[in-house]
């Protein structure tokens, strides 16, 4: 691989370099070759696991006109890489660091200053990035489309705007940024909006309250894809706030969100017409030998009954509905959905054990668009003679070590 890579160097006015999942290249090779781009415009190294800071810092001293860079699994990059990339690549518009553990707030800070027309950002999984450096993206980079924060397990409502408030005079939103500690911060007011962010994922960021969703939409009120899986705290408060998005939301994913109840779910299918896909699963995704924390994860929607499938069967936009886990579904809520949609391609339903085999053949003889429908754990499909139709359910475990003590301390107080 390091031979038919070494060909390339001779391509001295080669602007785009795609490597997606080339483990075979080593690190000495990359940062010897990619010395020779100076015109690279984007470039993709996901999952070319040898890439080293050294690679990057050597890219990023000829390769000054840089838009686009995507590092995801990239874990052996470190903060100087980063670093280096921002200082020398100004022009840098969308950069992709998903899974590189290794990375801190001084990457983000980093990018966040010398890179002011980011559009879109990605760290996910980066798990040590703080409320620290997501402020400054909010107050540094103001023409941001997408963020995709999953998985960064230290953020709170801290790291996002304040809501807009009348009596709110002074608005200085540099003023935190030198501090070390995320109990340093106080609330974050910026006194503008952020018109063009269509894209915020913020799954598995537990510590994140129904306070800091107000924020967002505050100051976000076009946002398309709002991902809030696994932000357990978040209540009906929360989804009220989310319905003044209104036309402006087609996806919604709520899963794991124990305390939202049908009335809010009433009001969001009224305000947020145009949602095509919406989902309020509660899978089961870890399982520890301590028993608070495996009731805290497994938690159903209780709250969740046939009244919300009533609403949301009512969107006209409506292509995807994932309800794993709503123990309180009946067949009247299949019915509603069968009756009431013809747009429907996607609906999960796996763990409802009160659907029966009737219902179900109904909805399907009704949804011609119907492409995928997941009955994982009903009871009345595990009848023998339909065991013939289904696989083996994935399984999916999140490591204890990996969640920070703030977020045990969360766990262990409910």
């Amino acid at each position: 691989m390091d031979d038919l890579l070494g060909v390339f160097s001779r391509c001295s006015r080669l602007e785009r370099l795609t490597l997606i999942g080339c483990k075979n290249i080593t690190g000495e090779m990359l940062a010897q070759v990619l010395q020779s781009f100076s015109n690279l415009v984007a470039i993709d190294l996901t999952g070319v696991t040898k890439t080293s800071s050294d690679s990057i810092i050597g890219l990023s001293t000829v390769a000054t006109r840089l838009q686009g860079i995507n590092l995801s699994g990239c874990d052996k990059v470190t903060d100087s890489g980063i670093v280096a990339l921002a200082l020398a690549c100004p022009l840098l518009r969308r950069v992709k660091l998903s899974g590189l553990t290794l990375l801190t707030d001084t990457s983000i800070a980093a990018l966040a200053h010398g890179c002011p027309m980011l559009l879109e950002i990605d760290l996910n999984h980066c798990e040590l990035v703080s409320d620290v450096s997501v402020r400054l993206i909010w107050t540094h980079l103001t023409h941001m489309r997408e963020m995709r924060l999953s998985h960064c397990l230290l953020l709170t409502d801290a790291a996002f705007p304040a809501a807009f408030r009348q009596d709110t005079d002074v608005v200085n939103p540099f003023a935190s940024s030198n501090a070390t500690r995320t109990d340093d911060l106080p609330p974050l007011i910026i006194n503008r909006t952020f018109e063009n962010l269509r894209m915020l994922d913020l799954t598995a960021c537990a510590l994140v309250t129904d306070d800091a969703v107000e924020g967002i939409v505050s100051h976000a009120p076009k946002i398309r894809n709002l991902v809030l899986s696994k932000c357990v705290l978040l209540t009906d408060k929360a989804v009220e706030t989310i319905c003044r998005l209104g036309r402006h939301l087609h996806y919604l994913h709520l899963g794991h969100a124990s305390k939202i109840t049908d009335r809010s779910v009433r009001l969001l299918a009224r305000s947020c017409t145009r949602i095509r896909y919406i989902d309020f699963a509660s899978k089961q995704f870890i399982s520890f030998s301590l028993p608070q924390l495996i009731d805290f994860f497994c938690v159903d929607c209780i709250n969740l009954t046939d009244m919300s499938v009533f609403e949301l069967s009512a969107l006209p936009k409506l292509r995807r509905v994932g309800l794993v886990r709503v123990n309180q579904l009946t067949d009247e809520a299949i019915y509603a959905l069968a009756e009431r949609h013809a747009t429907l391609e996607r609906i999960h339903l796996s763990y409802c054990d009160q659907i029966s085999v009737m219902a179900i053949h109904f909805l399907l003889l009704k949804l011609h668009k119907l492409t995928h429908l997941s009955l994982t754990g009903v009871t009345a499909f595990r009848q023998q003679e339909l065991q013939q139709f289904c696989r083996e359910a994935p399984k999916v475990r999140l490591c204890l070590s990996s969640l920070p003590a703030k977020f045990i301390d969360v766990l262990l107080d409910r």
